[in-house]
């Protein structure tokens, strides 16, 4: 099994870095809106599943529409270089403005229309058996994940930096946790972490973020990549712990089966997926 999830990860890893040179050929990142909007659509419905699972009755299809939608938007908005996408560069304060400016608009319009939709395709005696869920997942999966869209617009090896500290430190955490560790890091929510394991994750972290920066050229000294691999790092690993907490609440040992050698795309993508914001934030600020 490990020797198959090392080589999947191989081959997946490949994959994106090809599709990162590819990306950079066209304006605004079709191809990586793409991937990310698959990869988006994929785990909403994998959270989707798990609550159902759990017995709730989330919907399906309007949140899916909404985050294909959105993701469309985001696409269009940079192909035609809209105002409020020009302070999207590493350092300006503004950018924290230009990003959620319409993304808090687009989070107002998503809440509005699932809740109307949930009250006319379900009972509204059972109104809160799904709408929670059906709105914890939209906003888990697409607002987290729609900060790698700017992270993205400073260049793609900030995008890669992102990645590398949070799913290298997942790595190291799990090979430092099987190797060395004795006390348990969070028993009730994942048992097989250990504080040893996270501790080397964020070593880990931090080592990518270094090896990252000057590989790719990014900004910043040695001092803030070291504050971006602990930070992202411990997002990630947040994240991680979030995606476990989903799945034992839905009595899940995978969240999916279309990667089953991770456990599921949440298996995959949890990490980078709570670990974006902080990128973010990070980079422009």
């Amino acid at each position: 099994m490990m020797r198959k999830r090392v080589a999947l990860g191989l081959g997946v890893s490949a994959g994106f870095l090809a599709l990162a040179w590819l990306d950079t050929a066209f304006a605004g990142g079709p191809l990586f809106h793409l991937f990310v909007g698959l990869t988006l659509a994929a785990t909403l419905l994998e959270v989707y599943a798990l609550a159902a699972q759990h017995g709730d009755e989330p919907l399906c299809v309007a949140p899916l529409a909404l985050v294909v939608g959105f993701v469309a938007w985001d696409y269009a908005a940079r192909v035609r270089s809209a105002p409020w996408l020009n302070a999207l560069v590493p350092g300006q304060a503004d950018a924290l403005w230009a990003f959620y400016a319409p993304t808090g608009l687009a989070a107002a319009v998503a809440l509005w229309v699932l809740a109307i939709v949930h009250l006319f395709a379900r009972d509204p005696y059972r109104w809160l058996n799904g709408a929670p869920a059906t709105l914890f997942g939209f906003l888990y999966v697409w607002l987290a994940g729609a900060h790698v869209f700017p992270v993205r617009d400073m260049g793609m090896g900030y995008v890669l930096a992102l990645l590398a500290a949070s799913k290298l430190g997942d790595t190291g955490a799990y090979f430092v946790g099987t190797r060395w560790g004795r006390h348990k890091l969070a028993p009730r929510t994942s048992p097989n972490k250990t504080v040893e394991g996270a501790a080397g994750g964020l070593a880990v972290s931090v080592l990518a973020s270094f090896l990252i920066a000057p590989l790719f050229g990014l900004e910043g000294g040695l001092g803030f990549w070291a504050l971006f691999g602990l930070l992202v790092g411990a997002a990630a690993q947040l994240g991680d712990l979030v995606g476990s907490a989903i799945k034992r609440a839905a009595g899940a040992k995978d969240s999916g089966t279309l990667l089953p050698a991770f456990g599921g795309v949440l298996d995959v993508v949890d990490s980078p997926l709570m670990a974006a914001p902080v990128a973010f934030w990070l980079l422009v600020c």
